[in-house]
């Protein structure tokens, strides 16, 4: 869409003109992406790429399958979130546990053999993996994920 783009409401939709998308990489390298494309995707139009989330026990495991999955470039990126707590039925009694969150960026095609990947790779008998459609975004860094991640 072009600057001054309206959606169905008569809006205007944002557009980035000359600003820059910063991607801090492990060695602590930037990657800086310019352009005048919207934020956004037209509405009811898919991105091709889709968030996971993968709750782990421990920054051990953590570390590793995030590792694993960008490696493996079954993923983009991996947010490790601590603190979460997670209260949930298993084998007929409630139990509370504190784990930490992965969320995980990658192509949606590639949702299938990650879930596949993280039960091969997780320590759970039956690991949350749950995984949902990015309708919305940067376009560089949906471009990015997509560039970074396996072709299907």
């Amino acid at each position: 869409l072009a600057p001054g783009a309206v959606n169905a409401n008569g809006s205007a939709i944002p557009t980035v003109s000359g600003a820059y998308f910063r991607h801090r990489s492990r060695s602590g390298l930037n990657r800086v992406l310019g352009s005048s494309r919207t934020l956004m995707s037209a509405a009811g139009e898919g991105t091709g790429v889709s968030v996971c989330y993968i709750t782990v026990p421990n920054a051990e495991e953590a570390d590793k399958l995030a590792g694993k999955l960008v490696e493996s470039k079954l993923a983009a990126c991996v947010n490790v979130i601590p603190g979460v707590q997670s209260v949930y039925t298993w084998q007929g009694k409630v139990e509370k546990d504190n784990e930490l969150l992965l969320m995980v960026k990658t192509r949606t095609e590639l949702t299938d053999k990650l879930s596949i990947f993280v039960k091969q790779h997780h320590p759970y008998d039956v690991p949350e993996v749950i995984c949902t459609g990015i309708t919305a975004g940067l376009p560089e860094y949906l471009d990015w994920v997509k560039e970074t991640t396996a072709d299907p």
